[in-house]
């Protein structure tokens, strides 16, 4: 008997080890994805833009994807994640947007070596989904600011500083959902911006 049960006791060891217990549940992971806004048709500067990583308020730090249930509360999507958190997804974005629009002779990311005279920095203020009379919208506010390095000065190096919100409807459902609709309300946001980047250089053109 004792021989016994010092056999069912190794057996269930093997078990254990051999895949007895539960697999790790799969995360699902989203990034946004749109077009580039249409490129502008002004004369680029002589000039580079560095666009720095842009930082976040501190609920919007991690990856989790959010939903607003109501005043003072915030859910999160079970097992379903951003790739990286948002203040990276908006700054890759908005790099990418800006290369494309063609206002600048180059455009770096904040990891590249190269010299500029320009600096654009920011930081995601809300990024999360939010149910309202309408149904379900992703909402997207964003701080920038464009700096002009080569201006003597701290007041005269800002040339503006400005908040940018767009809301898009979430036509389809969950997270999937959540992303495509976040995706349109940052493509709004990117063609705010550099309209007004490029506002901005026409004011400081040799």
């Amino acid at each position: 008997m004792k021989r016994m049960s010092l056999w069912l006791l190794v057996l269930a060891g093997l078990t254990g080890c051999l895949g007895g217990s539960r697999p790790a549940p799969l995360v699902r992971q989203y990034v946004l994805e749109y077009p580039p806004p249409r490129a502008l048709r002004a004369e680029p500067v002589a000039a580079s833009l560095r666009v720095e990583r842009f930082s976040a308020v501190r609920v919007h730090a991690g990856p989790e994807l959010l939903t607003r249930q109501g005043p003072y509360q915030r859910k999160v999507y079970h097992e379903q994640r951003w790739r990286v958190s948002p203040a990276d997804l908006a700054t890759d974005m908005l790099r990418r947007d800006l290369r494309h629009a063609g206002l600048f002779r180059g455009v770096f990311a904040a990891r590249d070596r190269e010299e500029t005279r320009f600096v654009l920095e920011g930081g995601v203020e809300e990024f999360l989904e939010t149910e309202g009379p309408q149904g379900r919208a992703a909402s997207l506010a964003l701080t920038v600011a464009l700096i002009d390095r080569s201006r003597q000065g701290t007041s005269r190096r800002l040339l503006f500083q400005k908040g940018y919100r767009a809301e898009a409807e979430c036509t389809a459902g969950g997270a999937a959902g959540l992303a495509e609709a976040m995706s349109r309300a940052m493509s709004r946001c990117s063609t705010q911006v550099i309209a007004d980047i490029a506002a901005a250089l026409e004011e400081v053109r040799p």
